[in-house]
């Protein structure tokens, strides 16, 4: 439900067996279920339930008010601090990885007057939106960026091999709250012989090269290398840094294991392969 649809933050339900009813309720931070209420033996609390029910907002169910379904399009419209946006959501090209928990990372086309006058080199039909649901206590991505940004001014095998960060924002009121106050604590397009291994490569010589500056990408993966074309030359793009973290950050951020799985061959244990 939540990567069905963008503009849900998170869902209210009743669970009713026989005489009991239970509400629960669903994030992408997980499920909390409260105590069981007997409608039949204790059908005044369950009233005062049903009376608070009546006075949610589209805001208390779940709904992000900030995103404006357009029927006609199809599509979903923002407008923050003076940036327009409108979400090509049900576009072909869009991107879900669906889940009951975690990041759920949506990614679709944007259309928008006010960033191409920001940014002439940016065309309008090449922006995409990132919507996705981050760890508070990791690093933002788009801190991460700065810092990216800094080693392309000097890393060659960097510049031009990273995305643009055009525009951010965070919304409020994050999932944690609840939990606080309950005390509950992919390449776009298939590239074949030399030139996918020159795309591969440039995008690896990227991740080297940042490693070697301080930002640890830690989810390199076929999923979030891309390329375009810069004339007749072909640049690799090593993209996606919202699991990065950077080499002064102290400690483990956050409780999820999240990123990509280390892999080694096990050719490279035998002896050949020494």
């Amino acid at each position: 439900m939540f990567a069905a649809n963008v503009a849900v933050k998170h869902l209210v339900n009743l669970v009713i067996v026989n005489g009991m009813v239970w509400i629960w309720h669903y994030d992408q931070q997980g499920t909390i279920q409260c105590s069981g209420i007997n409608f039949t033996q204790d059908l005044p609390q369950f009233m005062v339930l049903l009376y608070a029910f009546q006075q949610f907002s589209l805001v208390h169910w779940g709904r992000n008010t900030n995103f404006k379904h357009n029927e006609k399009n199809d599509s979903h419209k923002l407008m923050i601090d003076g940036v327009d946006l409108e979400l090509h959501t049900s576009h072909k090209d869009r991107v879900v990885h669906y889940g009951l928990k975690g990041h759920a990372t949506n990614v679709f086309p944007v259309t928008s007057k006010k960033l191409p006058k920001d940014n002439p080199e940016i065309a309008n039909d090449g922006i995409v939106a990132k919507v996705f649901w981050a760890e508070e206590q990791h690093t933002s991505e788009p801190d991460i960026f700065k810092k990216v940004y800094e080693i392309v001014e000097n890393q060659g095998a960097v510049k031009g091999h990273v995305p643009h960060l055009l525009w951010h924002h965070k919304f409020k009121d994050p999932t944690s709250k609840i939990r606080e106050a309950l005390g509950v604590s992919e390449l776009a397009k298939e590239l074949k012989g030399t030139e996918f291994f020159d795309a591969w490569r440039q995008c690896i010589m990227c991740h080297y090269a940042l490693w070697q500056a301080g930002v640890y990408h830690r989810d390199v993966s076929p999923g979030n290398m891309m390329w375009y074309q810069n004339g007749t030359i072909l640049m690799g793009i090593l993209n996606d840094y919202d699991l990065s973290s950077l080499a002064t950050a102290l400690g483990p951020q956050g409780n999820e294991c999240t990123g990509t799985i280390p892999f080694m061959a096990l050719d490279l244990l035998s002896k050949k392969g020494q």
